[in-house]
């Protein structure tokens, strides 16, 4: 190219630059571009504690690796101070973490509100991937919750730590968390308990001379666990290791998926596996043992430590203002694995729970064991709809977090149902929570 040439392509240049050419903006200040605008998580989604639109402040460290959280992680703090945030879009919120002896004491707001005090200590060993508290009737749009660890714990706990797993936006399903030995599960003969020296779910306390809850394992070909329940969604806690073999999973008899539990590494309380979508309606989920196992493991052992029951609708803890009590009421019981915490329990004669609502139908959250064998009348908007309901189950059978009492097909309308104790033995009757279900 000539010189004359080489002038004339940059001076071709410099026109284009100047008018917005060569496809760029049309606007004189040039061709750059807005950064897009965050997208934060909305109703239905879980957001992990390793999510963007998760942001810690302070000193926080990865909770214990053998543990099996959502996402296959957790965060902590025991520092006051530590925070965690999230920005979401929705009208609830429901964080996952720990309990524990081990567990301490944080706060949560939203929006900068008045903080609520959580304590998360609890005496059975920790529970993982466990709801701690959900923040309802917020309004629609954007929200931030923030949890902040206060580096203290109540007087019956040994440490401070605070642990943040996840996050649910609006949730629209509850939670209940079921052990091994819940009433409804059926074993086959070939089912052993497993060992205390191990942190399963629920274990580590019992009422003498019963033996802690643990979890129920078997390495035989064909022993099956059939477990009935209702919902929308149920998942399988068990265990992952070096030592663990390969099962099939089966939901009302459909075809098999088949679940290989080897892992390099023991994992304790994981979700091995989980259905969801299903039919509001009566469901059997079946884990078998296929008595076979990984090149790479030294056993087939099939572990089943919890199950975790979803159903559609709103849980009320029994610390909720819509529940009136009359009578001896205790509320300091964290001796077990309870919906977000603690229970209130009575063993007196005539000691009422009363629960206001509105809706079509309600569940009654309660507990079935030996020492909380109690019986109890049910009443819906002031009439006797169930009467002598029977608590007590015989060792080792014990059923916690369970449906005691469901009444569907009412009025769409306000409602109350009550719980009344009748019993005269001492036997106690627990209210661990109310379910409202579309």
């Amino acid at each position: 190219m000539t010189p004359s040439g080489r002038v004339f392509v940059l001076m071709l240049a410099a026109m284009l630059v100047s008018c917005g050419g060569g496809g760029g903006s049309s606007s004189s200040t040039g061709s750059s571009t807005m950064p897009a605008p965050p997208v934060f998580p909305t109703a239905g989604m879980r957001v992990e504690e390793s999510d963007p639109a998760v942001t810690l402040g302070g000193a926080w460290t990865a909770s214990d690796s053998s543990k099996g959280w959502s996402g296959d992680s957790a965060m902590q703090a025991t520092a006051a101070g530590a925070t965690a945030s999230v920005t979401f879009v929705g009208t609830s919120i429901r964080w996952i973490g720990s309990r524990g002896r081990n567990m301490g004491i944080a706060t949560v707001s939203v929006d900068g509100g008045p903080p609520r005090q959580v304590d998360t200590f609890a005496r059975p060993s920790d529970e993982i991937h466990t709801p701690i508290v959900t923040i309802y009737d917020l309004s629609a749009g954007q929200h931030t919750l923030t949890i902040t660890a206060t580096g203290t714990h109540n007087s019956q706990g040994t440490g401070n730590v605070v642990v943040v797993d996840a996050f649910d936006i609006q949730p629209s399903f509850t939670v209940s968390h079921w052990q091994d030995t819940n009433p409804g599960l059926q074993y086959t003969g070939g089912w052993t308990k497993s060992s205390e020296n191990f942190p399963w779910s629920g274990s580590g306390v019992s009422n003498l001379p019963e033996l802690p809850v643990t979890a129920q394992e078997t390495q035989g070909a064909g022993e099956k666990l059939t477990v009935p329940f209702r919902g929308t969604g149920v998942g399988w806690v068990g265990y992952r290791g070096p030592d663990a073999g390969i099962a099939t999973v089966q939901v009302d008899g459909g075809a098999p998926t088949q679940v290989d539990l080897y892992s390099p590494t023991a994992k304790f309380q994981p979700t091995v596996f989980a259905a969801r979508g299903l039919a509001d309606t009566d469901h059997t989920l079946t884990i078998q043992a296929t008595g076979m196992k990984n090149a790479a493991s030294s056993a087939a052992r099939i572990v089943v430590d919890a199950l975790d029951v979803m159903t559609p609708g709103r849980r009320y803890e029994e610390y909720e203002k819509s529940i009136t009590y009359v009578g001896m009421w205790t509320n300091d019981n964290d001796a077990r694995v309870w919906s977000e915490g603690v229970t209130n329990t009575s063993n007196q004669p005539g000691a009422t729970a009363t629960f206001s609502f509105t809706g079509t139908s309600v569940s009654w959250i309660g507990c079935e064991k030996g020492s909380a064998g109690g019986v109890a009348n049910v009443f819906i908007d002031g009439s006797l709809v169930k009467q002598g309901i029977r608590l007590t189950q015989t060792y080792p059978i014990e059923g916690y977090q369970m449906t005691v009492f469901r009444q569907d097909g009412l009025a769409n309308g306000p409602h109350t149902i009550m719980v009344q104790v009748i019993n005269t033995d001492g036997s106690y009757v627990v209210v661990d929570a109310f379910d409202v279900h579309p």
